[in-house]
Order: structure tokens, then C-alpha cells, then sequence
């Protein structure tokens, strides 16, 4: 099933703010412990965005996943506007996720449901909409359930755990969830660019339990920065001429919020040690970000001029 689930990915992955009734945003799941949306359609038609991503073509071949695309009749750099993902728990204490790819854009859905079918995707139903399940391979991990894609209309889809796909068709129906106003992560949207092309928000104490075996791998002062934070945030607006970056991390320990902010201004003074040989006009523009501390949170936000990141890119790629 995991080659399948790939290939169903990409339908609303490509391999890469109000909240409306029934649209990717709205679904969020109140439980949500992660949180990463991207506005495809601001990257689509942005001159920054399309000299960044000019090598993905390249870089995101996939053999079946071309050929279910093929099949689906989906061109995913048009067809998707709004890319939203989320993970949930699935008890309230327990270390397992339930994760959701919501899409806003335009699908054919006959043409993606054969596309899935024919691969061995089996329709099932649910009080609020059909859904196609998956089918197993040997590499699939049934701890988090059998994967799901449901298309509730031309311009959603919805990919994921069967019981992340079944709650969001339900949520659908019912005009949305509430995260935005009655869930704790969701309060604090208002802290991020409302203009934002791409961000992130995180809970950390339910993100570390989810992904506990990756976090016993992550640094110790990284760990240690993160011990009494309770939301982190990371967005990327992008401007035509510039991305402005932002992030923040909340907490009510002072002792705390001294060492994310030592951690930062060390990060970025290591981008910089790294930046210097191939990109040394970074070095300035990276001076140039501005950490903060008060109360309750760190916040660092910082421009990248359109000319310094065209040229980071394709010295990259060299």
C-alpha cells in the first residue's frame, strides 16, 4: 500500500485568511497537533516562486507516480491551488497520528477515481461520502491505519488515514471544524503574516509524543531549547522582489525563552559560516534578521531579496 499512497500523494503533493465552508483550510482537524499549509496558486503565478522551484521537474520524477498522473488526467502545477497538511492523535495520550492532505483545486474526479481503481483502490462509504481504501503492500505499517483518498467534490481532495479521510468527509458536511477559534494551536493564527504563502504551526509536547523516535535523535540543546515550549510557528511570505521569514515559539518560562533565543542567534550565525564561500551576500542579508524576547514568546523574522535567492538556487544545484 505505501507505493500506493505515494502515488495518491502526489495528486495533491506534486512531489512538493479567511476560512471558507467547505475548502482544504476548513477541515483542520480541532485535535490538529501539526499544522503546514502552502498557497500553491501564490508560487504558481509568482516570478521569485517559479525561478526557486524551476528545477522541480527534474528532481521529482517518479515513474508511477507520472503514470497515474497520466491516467488521472491531473497537471498538479495548474490543477492545485491550497495545499493543506495535518497530523492528529488518535487517543489523546497515545503516540500514534492520524494524518490529513487536504487540496484545494480542479479534478476530474471520474478520471482519478479509474486512475485508482485500476491500481486496486476499493470504494467504501461512509454516512458522509464514498471514499476509495488502498491496498496493502508488504512495507506498509498498519499502526497508523490503511490509507485513504476521497474526491467529496471537483475541488477537494482528500488523502490520507482512512479515519483522517472519514472525519473530514463528516467535518465537511457539518460546514468545517472550529480550529480556528475553539482550538488552543488554532488561537494562535493571528500571530502569523496573514499574506503568508506558506506556514507551519506546531504544538510541540503532542508533536514530540507523535514523533517520539525522531526526537531521541535531534541534538540536545535543540531538545532542551524546545522543553517548556508550547507552540512553535514558521512562515514564508512571498513578495515578487523577496521572502519574508518569520517564526515564534511560545512560552511562559523565562528560562526557556532565553534559550530558544540563544539557539536562534546561533543557528543563524552558523547559515551564515555556512553561506560565506558560495553565497557570501547572504552573510549581510542573515545580519540582518531580527530576533526578539519578551513575556511569552521569541520571535525572529528576516528578508531574502529575490537576487540573493536566484543565486543561492542555482549555485546549489551546481
Amino acid at each position: 500500500m505505501k507505493r500506493i499512497l505515494t502515488t495518491a500523494a502526489l495528486v495533491v503533493l506534486g512531489a512538493v485568511s479567511a476560512f471558507a465552508k467547505t475548502d482544504a483550510q476548513s477541515l483542520i482537524p480541532v485535535d490538529a497537533a501539526t499544522v503546514g499549509v502552502i498557497h500553491l496558486s501564490d508560487v504558481r503565478t509568482s516570478p521569485l516562486s517559479a525561478a526557486l522551484f524551476q528545477h522541480t521537474d527534474t528532481m521529482s520524477s517518479n515513474g508511477e507516480g507520472d503514470r497515474f498522473l497520466i491516467d488521472a488526467g491531473l497537471d498538479v502545477k495548474k490543477d492545485i491551488d491550497v495545499l493543506v497538511v495535518s497530523t492528529a492523535p488518535v487517543t489523546a495520550l497515545g503516540s500514534d497520528a492520524k494524518v490529513l492532505v487536504a487540496a484545494d483545486g480542479r479534478f476530474n474526479v471520474d478520471r482519478l477515481t479509474a486512475a485508482l481503481v485500476k491500481r486496486g483502490a476499493v470504494k467504501k462509504t461512509s454516512p458522509n461520502g464514498a471514499y476509495y481504501l488502498l491496498p496493502e503492500s508488504k512495507e506498509h505499517d498498519r499502526s497508523h491505519g490503511d490509507g485513504a483518498v476521497a474526491f467529496p467534490d471537483s475541488h477537494l481532495a482528500l488523502v490520507g488515514s482512512e479515519s483522517a479521510v472519514v472525519e473530514a468527509l463528516a467535518d465537511r458536511a457539518a460546514g468545517g471544524t472550529s480550529f480556528a477559534s475553539t482550538s488552543g494551536l488554532g488561537r494562535e493564527l493571528s500571530r502569523i503574516d496573514a499574506h503568508a504563502t506558506a506556514w507551519a504551526l506546531v504544538d510541540v509536547a503532542r508533536a514530540r509524543r507523535l514523533g517520539a523516535k525522531a526526537a531521541q535523535s535531534q541534538r540536545e540543546n535543540f531538545n532542551a531549547a524546545l522543553k517548556n515550549v508550547s507552540t512553535l510557528a514558521v512562515w514564508a511570505t512571498d513578495a515578487g522582489d523577496s521572502l519574508k521569514l518569520g517564526a515564534f515559539g511560545l512560552s511562559h518560562d523565562a528560562e526557556t525563552l532565553q534559550l530558544v533565543e540563544d539557539t536562534v542567534r546561533g543557528a543563524l550565525s552558523m547559515m551564515r559560516l555556512a553561506v560565506q564561500e558560495k553565497s557570501p551576500d547572504l552573510v549581510s542579508v542573515l545580519r540582518k534578521f531580527n530576533v526578539q524576547r519578551n513575556d511569552d514568546s521569541v520571535t525572529v523574522n528576516g528578508t531574502v531579496s529575490a537576487e540573493s535567492l536566484k543565486s543561492l538556487a542555482t549555485k546549489t544545484m551546481k
